[in-house]
């Protein structure tokens, strides 16, 4: 669960990071025009977040998870090998979105798993924020040897250990 919090911050810094960058790289949209996709993606957080507190008091949490991980991962996908500026930032807002519960449906899972140790596991948990300063410089590198393209396959690939989180760990397993 550790990972799974490095991660998900990791997809929040990665997504604020280069969504501009992706739709000045890609469109050619001037400095103002590239300011609108952070923009979109924090807006698109927030909404998240909040629909999330109501859909998290009616749907289990993992059913909720699964289900938010495929779409973040269906939107970053598209988002890597479909070139349309509307569907692009389309993209953006859905990986906002749907990640936007992913942080506090962890932190949950491992505070239940050992609720007798959640000093602790708070602690350990609040220092894997730690992964959106780790993961943004891997997605520089990857931007400097590949392109835009680079930074959406980093970020593709924290989604994809979300994806083993939501559906490889147990709860029941959390030891």
């Amino acid at each position: 669960m550790f990972l799974g919090i490095f991660f998900i911050v990791g997809v929040d810094v990665a997504t604020n990071f280069i969504s501009s960058k992706l739709m000045a790289e890609r469109f050619n949209w001037t400095t103002e025009q590239v300011k609108f996709a952070p923009q979109v993606y924090f807006l698109t957080r927030t909404i998240g977040a909040l629909l999330g507190v109501f859909f998290l008091a009616r749907i289990a949490e993992m059913k909720y998870f699964r289900v938010n991980i495929i779409a973040c991962l269906c939107s970053l996908l598209i988002l890597a090998f479909v070139e349309n500026d509307i569907t692009n930032l389309i993209c953006i807002g859905a990986v906002g979105f749907f990640a936007s519960s992913v942080f506090s449906i962890i932190y949950s899972m491992a505070l239940q798993a050992r609720p007798e140790k959640a000093n602790q596991i708070s602690g350990l948990m609040i220092t894997a924020i730690a992964g959106g300063g780790v993961v943004t410089p891997i997605i520089g590198i990857a931007i400097g040897k590949v392109g835009i393209i680079g930074g959406v396959c980093v970020t593709l690939v924290c989604v994809l250990y979300l994806t083993y989180c939501a559906f490889g760990i147990k709860t029941g397993k959390l030891n």
